[in-house]
């Protein structure tokens, strides 16, 4: 099952576009992921209540490249452009998947921070 939407910044302007696919017994247990809308209590705690299955290991992909026609026209930004794209993958203890979610954000908006220990 696919459940796409586009976030938007503080000002209104589009920010991120996110596809998530979820597998069909995660689909099936949670029939609100198939509505269009944001669920007020989040994907994962929405999954989570509904098939008891917790997130236990994530792991994240980070690329770049050029943003597809489709992806600039959402994105609302001029090609050729630059986008980052975040692919996220979230298992359960079992390592039985639980979604794939991929975020597409031009690269004029795009920031990343990492804060960690040194010494």
């Amino acid at each position: 099952m696919r459940r796409a939407r586009l976030v938007l910044l503080d000002d209104g302007a589009p920010g991120t576009l996110v596809t998530a696919w979820f597998p069909p017994d995660i689909a099936d247990a949670a029939p609100r992921l198939a509505l269009a809308g944001p669920i007020a209590e989040g994907t994962t705690h929405y999954v989570r209540r509904e098939t008891g299955r917790v997130p236990f290991e994530g792991v994240d992909v980070k690329t770049v490249r050029l943003a597809t026609g489709e992806e600039a026209r959402l994105l609302e930004v001029d090609r050729p452009v630059a986008v980052a794209v975040v692919v996220h993958m979230a298992y359960d203890r079992d390592r039985r998947p639980l979604v794939c979610e991929e975020g597409v954000t031009a690269s004029h908006v795009f920031e990343e921070t990492d804060r960690y220990p040194m010494g």
